[in-house]
């Protein structure tokens, strides 16, 4: 079995960053192979464009989606997107970390979904049901400010869980993944040492068992 874990944080001694370190290790010490994939250390950007494309139109506008379309079925991507669109897809499991950051993702995460699974790669004509990354398991690992009751179902900032829809529903979902429940570390920066180790090891903990832990049902949000 093999795993490919995206990070996007910018520092390297984050804890987004030790996250993804205790998760690769874990992830070893339990049989897997793993691919650790630092966005910042290796100079990913956020922007798709059509600089993305192995062969660049020259249409005064591109369409991106059928353009991604067209390129996975011919001519393909540029050196740095092929790259990681290879590292996806040799995965078996794919564990996303990053900061909760305005209620997202920060950019450099956006910015891999939207490059990375490209149409025809990520995705295909059947979403939900059926695509490239049908039978992967994903898994979201974030760090949270603020505290589990802020983000509670009744929180002021809403409920996490829904919050991280897009990422969840819209991403994960729409690429029919097997979607596995995040983990999710509140009050990362606000505790002391000694809580967020014990987070890693929880961490640990829930790796150890995730080659046969069942995925959740995603949905989309209804209005209220």
């Amino acid at each position: 079995m093999h795993a490919l874990i995206v990070l996007a944080h910018p520092e390297e001694h984050s804890f987004s960053a030790a996250m993804a370190r205790t998760a690769a290790a874990a992830l070893v010490a339990g049989g897997w192979t793993v691919d650790l994939d630092d966005l910042a250390r290796e100079g990913f950007h956020a922007e798709a464009s059509r600089d993305d494309l192995a062969v660049v139109p020259s249409d005064e506008l591109v369409q991106l989606m059928y353009a991604q379309e067209a390129a996975t079925a011919t001519t393909g991507y540029s050196p740095a997107v092929a790259d990681q669109i290879r590292r996806l897809q040799a995965a078996d499991l794919l564990v996303t970390v990053f900061p909760f950051w305005w209620f997202a993702p920060p950019a450099q995460m956006k910015g891999w979904f939207d490059r990375v699974f490209a149409n025809g790669v990520g995705y295909g004509h059947t979403p939900y049901d059926d695509g490239p990354l049908k039978g992967k398991r994903a898994l979201a690992a974030v760090a949270i400010g603020g505290d589990q009751e802020m983000y509670g179902p009744d929180g002021r900032s809403g409920d996490i869980h829904a919050l991280l829809n897009p990422v969840q529903h819209g991403t994960f979902g729409y690429a029919a993944m097997d979607v596995l429940s995040p983990f999710l570390v509140f009050e990362a920066d606000g505790h002391d040492d000694a809580y967020r180790a014990a987070e890693l090891a929880r961490l640990r903990e829930r790796l150890a068992g995730i080659a046969d832990e069942a995925p959740i049902v995603t949905a989309p949000l209804k209005a209220q």
